[in-house]
């Protein structure tokens, strides 16, 4: 009788559990991801969001979802996961590249390197489309909300280690994927020119001296019009974004799972996260769902894939101009694009040799460094109250 009782009660307070909301800070691609896989397998999820909308941090910008890091083509990573196409998305399958000389060379690919999504607060943006999935799975969305405890955090990019300015407009003009690469114009980073289906997108990314960025982006979108001109009408929108990117021992503090940007969930190579972000966001649903723990599926899944990406961040910054110049050559020479560049992301025996050699010299951990007061992600380092991610020892 004793056990039938203490069995009866461990159901009841399973089921009590079953019951509880799970509450999702944050409502970006890896919280909206976590709460579409969380809802989808039966759970209660609440997801609060501090802004008043989705995706205010963009502009309608032209971002890019790699798909060379993987073997999984995209569309299948996506419906893997359960997330279905209901945003703006195509494939890329070809580019012109330029090397600090001008030099243009065209890049073509078999299969996409990537896919072109749009981000920000509008229709047919990843950001209004996760929403409607999450909603219509059965999550609730609370926007205005800030959480102190979450069981998952997925709060954005608590530190810049990237930044990019950007510039949006509509346009007739044909379609283009420009990519500038030269270190004088965009330090560490690269420039860009997106036009795709009537929208264009330019911009500056850059890792270091972050308080130049506006001189950086005039510069660089000064030189782009000297190879080909192009029109920028008087409406455009302009925006800023940041870029987090660490290693981690764990992604975890106490009862949270952080995700996405939050975690420093990042490629470092061409800070490209959003795979990142959408796998990060649903091995944490995963977690949950299996009863397992969040921090051996990261490292699992993302753990080697991260630390090659670090080893490939050092080699792009280490080459210089000299070094862009070659990737350049070997890209347009190369038949297939995302073959050249899967390679990059492989886990050669020489990269894992370099690793903690990297890992010593790699100055940031994912933490906010600047004195109180002086940049706005001091207070978000502390905004859930939960101690910092430690970095890779």
């Amino acid at each position: 009788m004793d056990v039938l009782l203490r069995n009866s009660q461990s159901y009841q307070n399973d089921k009590m559990t079953q019951m509880q909301p799970i509450r999702i800070a944050g409502a970006g691609p890896s919280g909206l991801a976590a709460a579409i896989a969380l809802a989808k397998g039966g759970r209660a999820v609440e997801v609060h969001e501090a802004k008043p909308d989705v995706g205010t941090r963009f502009i309608g910008d032209l971002q890019v979802i790699e798909a060379a890091s993987e073997s999984e083509p995209i569309p299948i990573f996506l419906d893997r996961i359960g997330i279905a196409r209901n945003f703006y998305f195509r494939a890329a399958d070809w580019a012109t590249f330029y090397d600090h000389r001008r030099i243009a060379r065209v890049i073509r690919s078999g299969e996409p390197y990537g896919w072109f999504i749009r981000r920000g607060a509008e229709e047919g943006t990843l950001d209004r489309g996760l929403l409607a999935q999450a909603r219509a799975a059965g999550a609730k969305v609370i926007f205005g909300s800030r959480l102190q405890t979450a069981d998952i955090v997925a709060t954005g990019p608590a530190s810049p280690d990237g930044l990019a300015r950007e510039m949006t407009w509509h346009t007739d003009e044909r379609d283009r994927i420009d990519v500038y690469f030269d270190h004088k114009l965009s330090p560490g980073g690269y420039s860009y020119l997106f036009i795709l289906d009537g929208l264009a997108t330019f911009g500056c990314a850059i890792v270091a001296d972050f308080k130049r960025i506006d001189e950086y982006f005039d510069h660089s979108i000064a030189a782009a019009q000297q190879l080909h001109r192009f029109n920028i009408p008087q409406e455009t929108r302009t925006g800023y974004s940041y870029m987090n990117f660490h290693l981690k021992q764990r992604a975890t503090s106490g009862d949270a799972r952080f995700v996405g940007e939050a975690a420093g969930f990042q490629d470092y190579l061409f800070g490209l996260g959003l795979r990142y972000a959408l796998t990060s966001g649903h091995l944490a649903a995963r977690s949950i769902l299996e009863g397992r723990d969040f921090d051996d599926l990261w490292r699992s899944e993302l753990g080697a894939k991260q630390e090659t990406s670090l080893v490939n961040r050092f080699l792009y910054e280490m080459g210089g101009n000299r070094g862009l110049s070659m990737f350049v050559r070997s890209a347009s020479r190369a038949r297939d694009f995302r073959g050249y560049l899967s390679g990059w992301h492989q886990r050669r025996w020489w990269k894992a040799m370099l690793a903690p050699m990297v890992r010593r010299v790699w100055k940031h951990d994912g933490r906010c460094h600047h004195k109180p007061g002086e940049h706005w992600c001091r207070s978000r380092d502390t905004e859930m109250k939960v101690p910092p991610l430690g970095p890779i020892v």
